[in-house]
């Protein structure tokens, strides 16, 4: 009885709605019920297209009635990001732009902009980089100062000499305690001073107030302990500190 009420509703809610790409993955209800199928996000009405698999209907379900998703990760994520990370950030760009779209609202697309912004910023435009930023920004304002996007946005504000509203944003990433959020806060608060000045006395702040600070509290977050020991490294060599300089490099492998 309940698939076949399941079945009414989808017909009566989808008839004459044309599907276009589909993702296949997991819909996880209120109730804890779920549902594998098709998902596509529908920007028109603010709601999920959904199509369950073995059922050729479509249903719509408006945002309270899906509490989670499960999207298996797009089988050039990792690609896109090993190029990223290794160096040849404009290679990935492509890629990213096309899972963004493709994974609109789909777990993926955020942390794939994420990656976007940074190769741009890499890429040497962070005009582009901001403004993918603000896309995601756009629909979901706590992306601002938490989550994926939030540290990239930061630098590509400070790129973009907006620094008063970096800081802002920072400020308000470290009121919320998220964790993450206000370890790269404080990475981006480093950037800021090295950015205004590239003095010993500035140098030594940067390391103080920022890096240095990251490295030593914020164990749990390792992604921004790491990047910080690399900003910090940089100091220490500008500093004529080559050992503790190695010591972060170091720590910033891994090792």
């Amino acid at each position: 009885m309940k698939r076949l009420c399941w079945m009414m509703l989808a017909a009566a809610l989808t008839a004459g709605m044309a599907w276009g790409q589909e993702i296949q993955g997991v819909v996880i209800t209120p109730e804890g019920k779920r549902l594998s199928g098709a998902i596509k996000w529908k920007p028109s009405s603010k709601a999920y297209a959904f199509k369950q698999t073995g059922v050729n209907a479509e249903i719509e379900l408006p945002l309270d009635k899906v509490a989670d998703l499960e999207i298996p990760k797009p089988a050039n994520f990792d690609g896109a990001v090993a190029k990223v990370v290794g160096g040849n950030a404009a290679a990935a760009i492509s890629d990213l732009k096309g899972i963004i779209t493709a994974y609109n609202h789909l777990k993926w697309d955020e942390t794939a902009t994420r990656y976007l912004a940074e190769a741009y910023l890499k890429s040497g435009n962070a005009k582009e980089a901001k403004d993918v930023c603000e896309k995601v920004v756009s629909q979901n304002a706590e992306a601002a100062y938490k989550g994926d996007v939030a540290p990239v946005y930061w630098d590509a504000l400070i790129a973009c000499d907006r620094a008063a509203k970096a800081e802002e944003l920072m400020t308000k990433a470290i009121r919320t305690g998220d964790r993450p959020a206000s370890a790269f806060a404080a990475i981006c608060r480093g950037d800021l001073v090295l950015k205004e000045s590239q003095t010993p006395d500035a140098q030594k702040k940067a390391l103080r107030d920022g890096y240095l600070r990251v490295v030593a509290l914020y164990q749990d977050v390792p992604e921004a302990r790491a990047k910080a020991a690399e900003k910090a490294a940089k100091c220490f060599e500008k500093l004529g500190q080559s050992g503790r300089a190695q010591t972060m490099r170091q720590l910033a492998a891994g090792k």
